[in-house]
């Protein structure tokens, strides 16, 4: 992608102060001059700046930037690195994910429009909902994509103990809507992890349970749930990943294609993304894209 066609927003990350040896903003890379001139310079002009932002950035040794896409061209790279089978989707918080892999030994199909983008493989269902609030993150290192919003356009219903959502009226295959979806309580506000059954047996134990905590679900009828294998949905303001693979029993690895994880450990950190993937204070992780590392 050209960044002429991609120039139409601020680089500002909320963080603004000038560093005074170099005169650069500490948060996006832009000199004073760039950062007052902004909203007047053309497109040829912003994206002459955006094109020095990686220089600049590497020399304050700042490590996270914002990437100079619009949503639209988020909508366009997503899709190319599904097609290209690059990498990784994760949706989710540190232990409570689900993965959506892109690898070149997977059949998938890909389908767009009205603001989204769905890829459907025959053991999951990915979703990225395109809105003008969506934003692109990378590290100057290379490595993971992380998509963004503010916090204020990004936030979940925070659940803190199991509730019974319904049916799944925003379930990506119409098949699926009257199912029963249950959140799990996680206590995030980017994210929610849920199952989702049409099995009423399932249901009416899960039901049981509405009001107690994720952990004490699992303590009490986590058998059940292995055993019965629903639907995983795990999603965010702009992604949703729907996982249909057996669950695992505790002595089984998980399958090799689309899986989830639920790891109490990790979960009692409390930290919405990895800690090497931290982001500017004003943006909130939807997803994160782990590209294929490239082998010599």
């Amino acid at each position: 992608m050209r960044a002429v066609d991609l120039a139409r927003h601020s680089p500002c990350v909320g963080i603004c102060k000038l560093d005074p040896a170099t005169g650069f903003c500490i948060g996006c890379a832009r000199t004073g001059g760039e950062i007052a001139d902004w909203m007047a310079m053309d497109d040829d002009r912003r994206d002459d700046v955006w094109r020095q932002l990686p220089e600049r950035l590497a020399n304050l040794a700042i490590r996270v930037h914002l990437l100079p896409w619009t949503p639209a061209e988020i909508a366009i790279w997503t899709c190319e690195q599904i097609s290209e089978r690059q990498g990784t989707w994760v949706t989710g918080v540190p232990g409570a994910v689900a993965e959506f892999p892109c690898t070149p030994d997977r059949r998938i199909g890909i389908d767009t429009g009205d603001g989204s983008l769905i890829a459907r493989a025959d053991d999951s269902t990915f979703r990225l909902r395109v809105n003008e609030r969506l934003r692109a993150f990378a590290f100057t290192d290379g490595g993971p994509i992380v998509l963004a919003m503010p916090r204020a356009r990004a936030n979940m219903t925070e659940h803190t103990t199991v509730q019974d959502l319904g049916a799944d009226t925003d379930a990506i295959s119409t098949a699926h809507r009257s199912d029963r979806l249950f959140d799990f309580g996680i206590g995030r506000k980017n994210a929610r992890f849920c199952v989702r059954t049409g099995d009423s047996g399932l249901a009416e134990r899960l039901t049981s349970q509405i009001g107690r905590s994720w952990s004490d679900l699992i303590a009490d009828i986590g058998p059940d749930i292995i055993a019965a294998s629903p639907h995983r949905v795990v999603e965010s303001a702009a992604v949703r990943i729907e996982v249909y693979t057996p669950i695992p029993r505790p002595d089984q690895k998980s399958a090799s294609g689309a899986h989830t994880h639920l790891l109490p450990e990790f979960l009692k950190t409390g930290e919405e993304i990895p800690a090497s993937l931290a982001l500017p204070a004003f943006a909130m992780p939807v997803a994160i894209f782990y590209p294929t590392p490239v082998t010599a």
